[in-house]
């Protein structure tokens, strides 16, 4: 990936149309809004959801930003803004494939994702993670654990979705300024999409630490139907960031001939405590099928049995076995894929053309399963490390479908290899309540002599809810 500073961000925007807003805040119109998008969405009425609340759901070209200096800043603010710009963006989190906190928002497309009980925000670009807005009535808990994404309640205002945030991990950048925050952040964020095609958005950030009075940006954005999200994993191409280190300290942008720090590597992810799965029927949706929704803990990580490997592949896999985790991956911060699972849960959010699974652990990103009729497209995105996924129904029981991987993941912590010719074929059972069950069939002819088949399963913990896990701060140290 290509090192991105604040100041070539700011240029960016300040190229496509970002105004002052009476010293308030900053309008934003048709900044940042993807690739090649039109400053008008497509016509047609707002669509809505079960409850009658508009549905926000959709692929938004991106919700614009600013690298402009924030109005209203304490002096102490207005100085480390300018101690950022001399050193060219280089502390930036973003750039070390850290979550830009919100309301930052990458020049790449973001999607929402819309129940009656939940709104997911699915972000293509920086760390191709998500957010949670919890619309069922709920209160931010006690004593939360500040976040770089914050915990976000939210409630409709007529035709406005507004979400409440607070807890914020204080050294987050939520601005290509890098503007500072302090503990007491508050984030309040508007969406009203005004016709099929268009959304207007208003945040505001109050924090008297570091603003004089509260700081407002308004934000436009238009639905895209033409492209769809790809996979952009930043740590891909960034597993050093000793570079950026170097870079501060010497005020310059950084250079090939700097010497590269070790390789470090995260400690493995510990289970968290599942209570027992609750009895009871299976649940069913309001369109007649299966309800896989909640969240799910994994009752195995490790595969039950080796494949059978052709030799090549098979001298991979005992190459991996005796450095005994030595380059797993997941330990520096790449996705696990499709097939590999770590200890910690996993969510499905459930609609009638597409399921997304969100993980917990790994890189804390998701999957989506299509169930919509389309094909896969392998010309949009031949390659990535969860492929294409598409589902379709045989009576009680979804089949997901998936193919387009790269090579690099494992299939489990042992270091089983497959090829990027792996084809993929899960098979998602709820018995019960408490009990979800894959069948898991990969055929994958370059690197096994015959398909390999396994059932992984899952118990249900109603009272858990996924928490914000950032590898690479771990990796680097800040958490």
């Amino acid at each position: 990936m290509l090192f991105v500073t604040a100041a070539a961000v700011a240029a960016f925007f300040a190229a496509n149309g970002v105004s002052q807003d009476n010293g308030t805040g900053l309008r934003v119109a048709g900044a940042g809004k993807g690739r090649g998008a039109a400053k008008k969405g497509p016509p047609g009425p707002v669509p809505h959801l079960s409850d009658g609340h508009p549905d926000l759901t959709g692929i938004w070209n991106g919700f614009g930003g600013s690298g402009n200096d924030a109005p209203n800043m304490q002096p102490w603010a207005a100085k480390i803004v300018a101690d950022h710009r001399a050193n060219g963006g280089a502390e930036d989190y973003e750039a070390r494939c850290l979550p830009g906190g919100p309301p930052r928002a990458a020049p790449y497309h973001t999607a929402l994702f819309a129940t009656p009980k939940l709104v997911l925000m699915l972000f293509e670009g920086n760390t191709h993670m998500y957010r949670q807005f919890f619309v069922d009535g709920s209160d931010h808990p006690a004593n939360l654990k500040p976040t770089f994404y914050g915990d976000s309640r939210a409630h409709w205002e007529g035709d406005w979705l507004v979400v409440d945030t607070t807890s914020f991990f204080e050294k987050s950048w939520f601005d290509f300024a890098g503007t500072p925050h302090t503990k007491a952040m508050h984030l309040t964020e508007k969406f009203h999409r005004t016709d099929y095609g268009d959304m207007e958005m208003e945040d505001t950030i109050d924090d008297p630490g570091v603003f004089t009075k509260p700081y407002v940006i308004h934000r436009t954005t238009t639905l895209e139907t033409g492209i769809e999200m790809t996979e952009y994993v930043c740590n891909e191409n960034n597993q050093d960031p000793g570079h950026l280190d170097a870079t501060i300290a010497n005020h310059a942008t950084g250079s090939e001939d700097l010497d590269k720090k070790i390789l470090k590597q995260v400690p493995p992810m510990q289970a968290r405590k599942a209570p027992a799965p609750p009895s009871g029927p299976t649940p069913h949706t309001d369109y007649g099928k299966v309800d896989f929704s909640g969240v799910w803990v994994p009752t195995s990580t490790v595969l039950p049995s080796d494949p059978s490997y052709q030799p090549a592949y098979k001298a991979i896999y005992d190459a991996r076995k005796a450095q005994k985790g030595e380059g797993d991956p997941e330990r520096i911060c790449l996705p696990d894929g499709a097939v590999r699972v770590n200890p910690l849960p996993y969510k499905i959010v459930q609609r009638e053309n597409m399921i997304v699974e969100l993980w917990e652990g790994s890189t804390h990103s998701y999957r989506r399963f299509f169930l919509d009729g389309r094909q896969h497209n392998l010309d949009l995105e031949p390659e990535s490390w969860t492929g294409q996924s598409i589902g379709k129904w045989d009576g009680d029981n979804l089949v997901v479908d998936t193919i387009g991987f790269n090579d690099k993941t494992w299939l489990d912590s042992t270091g089983k290899p497959h090829s990027s010719g792996m084809h993929l074929t899960e098979r998602y059972r709820r018995p019960d309540l408490g009990h979800l069950a894959v069948d898991i069939t990969i055929e994958d002819p370059k690197a096994l002599t015959k398909a390999y088949s396994f059932t992984r399963t899952f118990t249900l913990a109603p009272k858990m809810e996924l928490q914000e896990y950032v590898c690479q701060a771990i990796l680097d140290g800040i958490l």
